[in-house]
């Protein structure tokens, strides 16, 4: 908003940011402690990234 009008931040935005960081964190964390055998937590760690990115990007172009 400081360069252009076209984008307007507000506080639900910075609110879905927040809430989409803290859910793929205690996922990751529940994950690492929960599993034991690294490939599985591997893949399981890549899946949640991989949701949150995809989660991310649909939000992002306004589709949701």
């Amino acid at each position: 908003m400081l360069f252009t009008d076209e984008v307007r931040w507000t506080a639900a935005d910075f609110s879905a940011a927040a809430a989409i960081f803290a859910v793929v964190g205690f996922a990751i964390e529940l994950i690492v402690r929960v599993v034991d055998q690294s490939v599985l937590r591997m893949s399981l760690v890549c899946g949640v990234i991989l949701a949150a990115l995809a989660i991310w990007a649909d939000g992002a172009v306004g589709i949701l």
